[in-house]
């Protein structure tokens, strides 16, 4: 066992804490609002930004493969904290898409990279069987931060500006960046080289095509995280067009949190009691009702829907990251995650925009409807698919 990769387990632990430490998670949206931005506005920066991390995602999980780890996520942290101080002085379209220009690299440059860096750090000190555990642990003190951040940052956003908040955040920013960089990086196996990029990139897309478990995971996984994610930008507006008192949308956005946190914290549990084919079809579909019942409920009663929603997501990211890196080898691990990642990038940048514009013509509860419906979708496709071969798909 070396104690030099086991150290990075707590401090993966407290970058994770670190990095999640947002103050504006309960009026990211509602701050562009305030600026004067549209919906349609906000949505189309997120598709710009989605678009960025598409590009980017892939070639930034190989590089992440051939450079390190490490060096992509300290590079990627740093970014956070330009974007954050970007937002803070913002005040239009075009200074709050340069911020999210600066977040996308972010995003690009920790998918993949983070997750990979932590299983060969467990593999390296022979613990790689404690991955779902210390994943899942990791992820519930990430999701239980952000959690809190947005129970805090709706009592903050009361007394305080929202252009502070911005500053505060890129500050804690600059505390996680400084954690990132007493990494121990773990060797790679049949590490690629520069002159490799290529070939490397195409043999794990090729990989990922040929794969028929780890290609469905990725499907399954992308239109099932885009979906719930579009969820966020919608429940600021969702709450903020009710009469409940404005905490409420903070209120809401912790309960869309620490449930997903409790969803990776128990998911080890429920992968030791079930089968894992049947256990994603379960969770699936318990999103797609949760989803679809926002728009029939009452604002109090859709907290309960979106506690259920995200527990099952918090579920599906432990799963799924365990089932793809228990099948990809480590030379091409980081770039697979990524491609799990791109999926949902490409997902989420086809229809925000149309959300940001259904959200502006009709309500954010008509737009639930929508997006309840389209992820009803892919339980069909899984249902038609499983049907038809009449063997496992995952």
């Amino acid at each position: 066992m070396n104690k030099e990769y086991i150290s990075n387990i707590w401090k993966f632990y407290l970058f994770k804490i670190l990095s999640s430490l947002e103050l504006t998670v309960s009026f990211f949206v509602l701050f562009f609002l305030a600026n004067g931005l549209s919906m349609t506005q906000v949505m189309t920066i997120e598709t710009i930004f989605i678009i960025l991390v598409l590009v980017l995602e892939v070639p930034s999980g190989a590089l992440a493969d051939i450079f390190g780890r490490k060096l992509s996520i300290n590079i990627g942290e740093f970014c956070a904290v330009i974007s954050f101080f970007i937002f803070s002085i913002g005040t239009n379209f075009w200074t709050f898409l340069i911020a999210q220009i600066f977040l996308a690299f972010t995003w690009a440059l920790m998918s993949g990279a983070d997750s990979a860096f932590l299983y060969d750090s467990l593999k390296e000190a022979g613990q790689e069987k404690k991955y779902s555990l210390i994943l899942g642990r990791a992820g519930f003190l990430n999701l239980i931060t952000w959690s809190f951040s947005a129970l805090l940052s709706g009592f903050l956003a009361i007394y305080f500006s929202y252009r502070l908040l911005f500053f505060v955040t890129s500050i804690i920013y600059l505390f996680s960046f400084f954690t990132t960089l007493f990494f121990k990086e773990p060797p790679i196996h049949k590490k690629s080289s520069k002159k490799n990029y290529r070939v490397h990139l195409i043999k794990a897309i090729k990989f990922v095509y040929t794969h028929k478990k780890v290609k469905n995971l990725i499907i399954y996984y992308g239109l099932f995280a885009a979906t719930t994610h579009l969820i966020w930008f919608l429940i600021q507006p969702f709450y903020d067009q009710t009469n409940l008192p404005k905490y409420i949308i903070g209120i809401a956005i912790f309960i869309y949190f620490i449930s997903a946190g409790i969803g990776n914290l128990t998911a080890n549990y429920f992968e030791r009691k079930f089968n894992e084919e049947i256990f994603l079809f379960i969770i699936l579909f318990i999103a797609v009702a949760s989803i679809i019942s926002l728009y029939f409920v009452s604002p109090i009663v859709a907290l309960l829907s979106i506690f259920l929603m995200s527990l099952v997501s918090g579920m599906r990211d432990v799963f799924v990251n365990k089932g793809i890196n228990e099948n990809t080898d480590s030379h091409h691990r980081a770039t697979v995650i990524s491609i799990q990642n791109m999926s949902k990038s490409i997902m989420y940048g086809l229809v925000a925009p149309l959300i940001g514009y259904f959200t502006d013509i009709f309500s954010a509860s008509a737009t639930f409807l929508i997006l309840g419906i389209c992820l009803s979708s892919l339980l069909i496709y899984f249902i038609i698919i499983r049907t038809i071969s009449k063997k496992s798909i995952i």
